[in-house]
C-alpha cells in the first residue's frame, strides 16, 4: 500500500513574527499501515465499533428528528390487561428503532452502553398506570439515550393524560431526575390542568369532567390541606377564585 504524504512549513514563534525555520518537511499521512493495525485487537475492535455506530447513525439521526416533530396526538401504543402500556411512537419509529437494535446488539456491550442507559436494551417505553392511585404513572423502562432531552417524555405523558383523562405522580419512589423534568414541562401546559400538594402532583386533561376533577381532587388533598398549588387557568375556566376552590375540596 502506498503511503501519501503532506508537506508543510514548521514555523517558531519569535516575538510577534513567525520565522520559518525548516521548509519542505513530509509527513506520512498514515503513520501506520491500516492493515497492520488490523492486527492489533484492541485497536481493530475499536475501528469495527466506530464502523457499526457510522452505520446506525443515520437511523439514529431519523428517529431523533422525527420525535421531534411528532405531535403528541399522534403517538401510539399498546395497553394491555394489567395496565401496561408500551409506547410505540408511529409505524415508523417503530421500525427504525428495530433496525438500530439489530445493528446494535451485533456490536455487543459496547455499542449497547453507548444507545441504552442502565444496561437495559428495550428500545420501546413500558409505563404502568396505577388506577387505584390517581392514574399514578411509573416508568418501568428508560428510552434510548439519543431520544431523551428532546420534549419526547412530555408527549407521551400528555397523550397518556388526554386518553387517560389525569395522571399523577403520587406516594411513589424517589423520583428520578428525568421524571421530574417532564413533570416541570406538564405543569406549565396551558392544555392541562395540574394540582400540586407538597411533594405530589395531578394533572388533568382540559376537556376532563369538572365535578370528576372535583372528586378527585377532594381525594388528592385529603391528607395535605396546608400546602397545595391550584391551577389559575382551571381557576379561570370556572370562574373560581383559590378561597371558593378551597371550600369545595377542604370540606
Amino acid at each position: 500500500m502506498k503511503k501519501r504524504t503532506k508537506k508543510y512549513n514548521e514555523f517558531i514563534n519569535y516575538g510577534e513574527a513567525l520565522i520559518s525555520i525548516k521548509e519542505g518537511l513530509e509527513v506520512l499521512e498514515m503513520a501506520i499501515n491500516p492493515e497492520k493495525l488490523d492486527r492489533v485487537s484492541r485497536l481493530k475492535k475499536a475501528n469495527d465499533i466506530k464502523g457499526i455506530l457510522n452505520l446506525i447513525q443515520p437511523d439514529i439521526d431519523r428517529v431523533v428528528n422525527l420525535c421531534k416533530n411528532i405531535n403528541f396526538d399522534e403517538i401510539e401504543y399498546f395497553n394491555d390487561e394489567e395496565d401496561t402500556i408500551e409506547i410505540n411512537y408511529n409505524l415508523t419509529i417503530f421500525n427504525l428503532l428495530n433496525s438500530i437494535k439489530i445493528a446494535a446488539n451485533q456490536g455487543g456491550e459496547e455499542i449497547l452502553s453507548r444507545i441504552f442507559p442502565d444496561e437495559e436494551d428495550d428500545m420501546l417505553l413500558k409505563i404502568t398506570i396505577d388506577r387505584d392511585l390517581f392514574n399514578r404513572i411509573d416508568i418501568i423502562n428508560s428510552m434510548p439515550n439519543f431520544i431523551k432531552k428532546i420534549g419526547l417524555g412530555k408527549k407521551i405523558y400528555k397523550k397518556l393524560i388526554k386518553d387517560f383523562g389525569y395522571l399523577s405522580t403520587f406516594n411513589g419512589f424517589e423520583p428520578s431526575t428525568d421524571s421530574s423534568m417532564v413533570w416541570n414541562s406538564i405543569v406549565r401546559d396551558v392544555e392541562l390542568f395540574s394540582f400540586i400538594d407538597k411533594s405530589n402532583i395531578i394533572s388533568f386533561w382540559n376537556r376532563f369532567n369538572y365535578n370528576e376533577i372535583i372528586d378527585k381532587l377532594i381525594e388528592f388533598y385529603k391528607n395535605d390541606r396546608t400546602s397545595y398549588q391550584f391551577d389559575d387557568n382551571f381557576l379561570d375556566r370556572y370562574n373560581l377564585t383559590e378561597e371558593q376552590l378551597c371550600k369545595l375540596i377542604f370540606k
